[in-house]
């Protein structure tokens, strides 16, 4: 909305050749409140005023010697060109009414002035002309911030790009019914796809449990991080693989494909990650596992589950000798390491007693097993309740 200041400080152009008229068009704006009004009786000075000032309104007369109301017209024309012409036609002449109008003009005022009815028609002709000009400012602002929102956008992908490339081997995007629409590097290749029109996995290659997992995560819109894969290249090597996918949904949450990255890794960095999924089973199972070294006694490694049972912690369980911690001697324990590292078999399990944290007593069965470690032999020792209610004690 337009206040009613907005509109009375709005600025005005009186042209006339006639001083009287411009004296008498002042003399009436100022009775209304009008505080920002110009004159020049001079048609030829219009348009370098008006590029100038950017008049609101002009109030034109077109009977005029040297050059008249209708070009001046032009010259305003050539100036707002798409914009609201803010011309207000003074005339005589009624058949000069309809031309005018053609002309570029957006409103007349008949001669003799009648004060009331040129007092509404600038009123409402100024307020048109406030309403487009903030139509205008909003749109610059709107497009100004199009353009930075889009520099950002801009700048924002190239960054993603680019950690993509440093970070993994290929990009990818699929569209809701499976198909690639976006990649970037060897994804087909380092997936096992055939590369026609239909993107078809080339099922004969890949370890089956794992397409199938992956095909499920899709089927159901999951996302997955870190999948690991295994092809068989043709030439009989096997090529592991690691890709992330997330689904894409629209504004209306309705699915619209996946995207992702991948990267191939070597095999140490896929027998880690294996070795990695191993520790993380040991140390959920439901047994203490110590791993321990035959000639010092000291545990050098544990599971989270033997921290639980005995309430130690990794770091201190580790400072603690076996002797110590199993309330028996160097000597016994050393009997039954020499026949494990001697048979390199599994030793009867034995009953026996181990001191926790709280100093209370917990009563265990005891499995010793050995394996090499690059030359160095190393003990491993399995705890479990010498009687389930003492399990169920615990672990409640």
């Amino acid at each position: 909305m337009i206040d009613l200041s907005e509109v009375l400080s709005a600025s005005i152009l009186i042209v006339d050749d006639q001083e009287s008229n411009v004296l008498m068009l002042e003399q009436l704006l100022s009775n209304a409140g009008y505080t920002n009004i110009r004159s020049t009786m001079d048609p030829r000075a219009v348009c370098a005023m008006h590029i100038e000032h950017s008049f609101d309104l002009i109030l034109l007369d077109l009977q005029m010697p040297e050059m008249d109301g209708f070009q001046v017209m032009e010259g305003i024309k050539e100036i707002e060109k798409y914009r609201y012409s803010p011309v207000l036609v003074i005339t005589a002449q009624p058949e000069h009414k309809l031309r005018a109008l053609k002309a570029g003009a957006k409103d007349f005022i008949s001669k003799p002035i009648e004060a009331l009815e040129l007092k509404t028609r600038i009123y409402n002709m100024l307020e048109v002309r406030l309403l487009h000009k903030k139509l205008e400012h909003y749109n610059e602002h709107l497009e100004k911030k199009v353009i930075e929102r889009t520099a950002q956008l801009h700048a924002s992908e190239a960054r993603f790009k680019s950690f993509t490339e440093l970070t993994s081997d290929w990009y990818w995007e699929q569209d809701a019914q499976g198909k690639f629409t976006t990649v970037s590097g060897p994804v087909f290749e380092m997936l096992g796809i055939e590369t026609d029109e239909n993107n078809v996995f080339l099922p004969e290659e890949w370890n089956q449990d794992q397409l199938a997992t992956l095909k499920y995560n899709i089927a159901t819109r999951r996302p997955f991080l870190d999948f690991i894969y295994s092809l068989k290249k043709p030439n009989g090597k096997t090529q592991h693989l690691q890709v992330s996918g997330e689904p894409m949904f629209d504004h209306s949450s309705r699915f619209i494909g996946y995207r992702g990255i991948g990267l191939e890794i070597t095999d140490q960095h896929y027998n880690y990650r294996k070795e990695s999924n191993f520790r993380k089973a040991i140390d959920v199972i439901n047994l203490g596992v110590c791993l321990i070294n035959p000639t010092t006694f000291n545990v050098i490694d544990s599971n989270d589950m033997m921290c639980l049972l005995t309430g130690y912690s990794r770091t201190k369980l580790l400072s603690i000798a076996l002797p110590e911690l199993m309330m028996t001697s160097k000597e016994s324990l050393s009997t039954v390491f020499d026949a494990v590292l001697t048979l390199a078999a599994a030793h009867p399990a034995t009953k026996a007693q181990v001191r926790r944290n709280d100093q209370t007593v917990w009563d265990v069965v005891v499995d010793y097993r050995c394996f090499n470690d690059d030359g160095n032999w190393i003990i491993v020792a399995t705890f479990k309740e010498s009687a389930s209610y003492i399990q169920n004690s615990i672990l409640s």
